[in-house]
């Protein structure tokens, strides 16, 4: 077998993982809003939730602007200190979180539990696809280099990278949130070829959404191949594929894998 790229860069959920989350119950704020008691912030889920969303959305805006481009990516981290700081009423405590400044507190042990335990709340889903693993272990078999381009929080996904046991087939990882910035934000990909060297015609973007992953390909000259995880009619695939390429990269055309199954990129990667 001889590869066609010497390159493969993935997304992550929806193409090697399987995930769903609800961060949309009252179950889970309520959960969230008693680990926030335990440290003397006092909220209603009502309230907790509304501010979350209400931060989040505040971060992205001034992010975007400051940097001056469309598809901002925050640190959750700084989020989760805020609403420790700036809760409507505190009770007495005796926990040690409040000697630490905000920096300290975004890099503590602290955040790193609460976002363990936000992200297990709101998950009722993790596995890897099936065949992933296996192609994989091809690709870097017959010398392919692989790299991860995700929009995701680096404080969930570098733990369920660990858990699903995917980390260690990566090269290098490039996470949204670490970089400010998420696909289909070309810069992100560019960051990715320019660090490791490499030229558009030698990789391919690997992903199951057509904006974000097709459309950052398509804005950095790389190759894709669409996987449809998400069994979508060859009617939607088209119409979601015009959306970005009619406009800005007409004649670009994504290799599609209509069965979602990630085996099938082999077939389409390899020189016969």
């Amino acid at each position: 077998m001889k590869l066609k790229y010497d390159n493969y860069i993935f997304d992550l959920y929806g193409t090697l993982i399987d995930i769903h989350t609800d961060e949309s119950s009252p179950k889970f704020w309520k959960k969230i809003t008693e680990f926030y008691s335990c440290y003397g912030a006092d909220y209603s889920p009502e309230q907790l939730q509304q501010t979350y969303f209400d931060l989040v959305r505040q971060q992205e805006h001034e992010l975007a602007y400051k940097l001056a481009i469309s598809f901002p990516e925050i640190e959750l981290e700084r989020v989760f200190v805020k609403l420790l700081l700036k809760a409507p009423s505190h009770h007495e405590t005796y926990s040690s979180v409040y000697q630490m400044n905000e920096e300290e507190l975004v890099h503590s042990q602290w955040v790193q539990d609460l976002s363990n335990m936000f992200r297990i709340l709101s998950r009722d889903r993790l596995k890897v696809y099936p065949g992933v693993i296996d192609t994989l272990k091809t690709i870097q078999k017959e010398g392919g280099r692989i790299f991860l381009l995700s929009n995701a929080q680096g404080l969930f996904t570098r733990p369920e990278l660990e858990i699903t046991g995917l980390a260690g087939y990566f090269d290098d990882i490039y996470i949204s949130s670490e970089n400010q910035m998420k696909k289909p934000q070309p810069q992100f990909m560019k960051k990715l070829l320019d660090e490791q060297q490499i030229t558009a015609s030698s990789a391919v973007m690997i992903g199951n959404d057509f904006q974000s992953d097709i459309g950052i390909a398509a804005a950095c000259k790389v190759d894709s191949i669409f996987l449809n995880t998400d069994g979508l009619s060859q009617l939607e695939m088209r119409a979601r594929l015009s959306r970005v390429t009619d406009d800005y990269y007409k004649g670009y055309k994504p290799e599609i894998v209509i069965s979602g199954d990630i085996r099938e990129i082999l077939d389409i990667c390899t020189n016969n």
